[in-house]
């Protein structure tokens, strides 16, 4: 199989750069995969978790909101936030959960509404990729 080069870049660090074989993300469309010689394009990222595959090895990380643009040379995934499985702290994952439904039901403005609403995606996709 094909590989690309695959970058992922939050805003505090280099995440991941490396060849892949194949990466799947989680678009507002559903699942995309993509392979080597994909078609460029751009599109939006949803909390959720991320898959790399690298030879035979799948990595799995879990992601927040952001873009994934398909390059000729290369895939670059940007994302407010990205954590392996190891680095997630379930009780602290937990309290966010518990906060962000408390302050979700007593929402009174779109704006404080949405903000909760993504934290309250994060916070399950982190805990899902946590408990496998």
């Amino acid at each position: 199989m094909s590989q690309f080069k695959l970058e992922i870049q939050t805003p505090e660090k280099q995440f991941f750069r490396s060849m892949a074989d194949c990466l799947i993300v989680e678009t507002s469309e559903g699942q995309l995969g993509i392979l080597a010689h994909h078609e460029p394009l751009v599109i939006g990222l949803q909390p959720g978790n991320i898959r790399i595959k690298i030879g035979d090895v799948w990595k799995e990380a879990a992601n927040g909101y952001g873009f994934v643009e398909v390059r000729p040379d290369r895939t670059v995934v940007l994302c407010e936030t990205m954590e392996w499985p190891e680095e997630i702290i379930i009780n602290r994952v937990q309290k966010i959960i518990e906060d962000s439904k408390r302050k979700l039901s007593a929402v009174n403005n779109r704006i404080d509404y949405k903000i909760n609403k993504a934290a309250l995606a994060r916070a399950f996709a982190r805990m899902k990729l946590a408990k496998k």
